[in-house]
């Protein structure tokens, strides 16, 4: 009786989870990929640096980076359920600032230059932050 009520309930959770993924998927669909979806935030990031470049492309993510004698810069943008995006913001082997990450999550009709916006004052904080300038 047990087993049954939680094989019911696994389904459930399972067609639940594949019902949202299909709704983030399909939002993406209709602007066409993500990375004309969030071109214009794509755009702000390769401008960054020369090397920038696309990393990796699916269908609801996609990394754009550098990587080089300064250490790895990479933003993970994951389009989300419920009409969200996911921007993760990691460094690695920065000789400076080391290996740091940052989470920003924002509904993805908001206009992309004021996600770029607050993406960099909230990576301009971490970095006065790690350097000890806010004491």
């Amino acid at each position: 009786m047990w087993v049954v009520i939680l094989i019911i309930i696994l389904v459930i959770v399972i067609y639940k989870f594949g019902e949202s993924s299909g709704k983030a998927i399909g939002s993406v669909q209709v602007e066409r990929g993500m990375r004309l979806k969030y071109s214009q935030l794509i755009n702000h990031i390769l401008e960054g640096h020369k090397d920038c470049k696309i990393i990796t492309e699916t269908r609801t993510y996609i990394r754009v980076g550098v990587s080089n004698y300064g250490g790895d810069t990479i933003f993970h943008i994951q389009q989300c359920p419920n009409n969200i995006v996911m921007i993760d913001y990691d460094v690695s082997n920065n000789p400076i600032f080391g290996k740091f990450s940052l989470r920003f999550t924002f509904p993805d009709d908001m206009n992309q230059d004021d996600m770029m916006e607050k993406i960099g004052l909230g990576v301009q904080k971490k970095m006065i932050e790690l350097q000890g300038l806010n004491k």
